[in-house]
């Protein structure tokens, strides 16, 4: 399968009955207003955005400040272009552990358990397993980050306030494309947008962020729930 389209499509459900379509290549994916506080624009529309080419330095300070997160939490606010939208928290132990646990109504469980990665449809029991470095989760959970490695950045925009560095993979450029945003002053992952081969995007947007906090490890393991089980 496609880096960026790893994960099929799942349902949301929203408003009862009525269902929404949102590709989960997501792990990651732009947000509704309150998703960021009103002091940072996470858009470069404003004319002082400038777009180019990336420097070394400016790739060494992103790789850097990746590997130096631990752990992190933040609540999330996604959406999709195709009208998709759900939040819920995000937990994260670097390298390899991420758990997306979404708001009800949504029935779907994202966890990196450091080994696998999981996609779970709570709704009708049926977990799927990824391998980590073949979802765009990779690029950020791996123990030695690399904007350069296995991907390829394709555009770059700073503002005052941010930093947008949009990739692909390498090995399959026609796959889709991941963009990581980042605040500076004081450095900060704000959010990203995958952006599947039929230019679907999805947004994830971070607020709430904290970093170097303790998490359950329990967070990390997944245990699939059988009807007996359910409350």
């Amino acid at each position: 399968m496609a880096f960026f389209s790893k994960f099929g499509k799942f349902r949301i459900k929203q408003m009862g009955a009525r269902f929404r379509t949102m590709t989960a290549a997501s792990v990651f994916a732009t947000a509704f207003a309150i998703a960021a506080p009103a002091s940072i624009s996470l858009t470069p529309a404003n004319a002082l955005a400038q777009s180019g080419a990336i420097d070394q330095a400016t790739i060494d300070k992103i790789e850097n400040y990746l590997e130096d997160i631990t752990t992190l939490k933040a609540d999330f606010v996604q959406i999709s272009s195709d009208g998709g939208a759900a939040e819920g928290k995000l937990y994260m132990e670097r390298p390899g552990k991420m758990r997306f646990e979404y708001n009800p109504p949504a029935q779907i469980l994202l966890v990196s358990t450091g080994s696998d990665f999981i996609y779970y449809d709570k709704e009708i029991n049926a977990p799927t397993y990824f391998d980590i470095d073949e979802t765009p989760a990779g690029i950020i959970l791996a123990k030695d980050v690399s904007l350069t490695r296995e991907v390829k950045v394709v555009d770059f925009k700073r503002t005052a306030e941010t930093m947008r560095v949009e990739m692909v993979r390498k090995s399959d450029q026609g796959a889709g494309s991941v963009t990581l945003v980042f605040q500076e002053n004081p450095m900060q992952l704000r959010q990203w947008i995958v952006t599947d081969p039929a230019g679907i995007e999805t947004t994830v947007t971070l607020f709430n962020t904290e970093e170097g906090v303790t998490l359950d490890p329990e967070l990390f393991k997944f245990e699939r729930i059988w009807p007996n089980q359910r409350g």
